[in-house]
């Protein structure tokens, strides 16, 4: 199947921290994740962190890169369990 991404993924290999708002019952929190970069691209990062993200959560993403918001894509569960595989698209 040919590539259908816009733009050109690259390895991306760094450990950041980023957060999430999440909505629960009561209230709303923000979790503060690790996340780890495999790829990234002009319009977007692959990680992977130990929190199960779902599509449509909005990431403040903490580190030295021009973009420092995306939404969650897509997310499954990694190679390790416990490990969640996610894309993340910038916003």
């Amino acid at each position: 199947m040919p590539e259908q991404r816009q733009f050109e993924r690259k390895p991306f290999d760094e450990t950041f921290y980023c957060a999430v708002s999440v909505l629960d019952i009561i209230d709303t929190k923000i979790l503060n994740l690790v996340a780890r970069g495999i790829d990234i691209s002009e319009g977007g990062i692959g990680i992977k962190t130990d929190y199960p993200l779902e599509p449509g959560h909005v990431l403040r993403l903490n580190n030295n890169m021009k973009h420092k918001v995306g939404v969650v894509k897509w997310s499954r569960n990694g190679e390790s369990k416990g490990i969640y595989r996610v894309g993340v698209k910038f916003v």
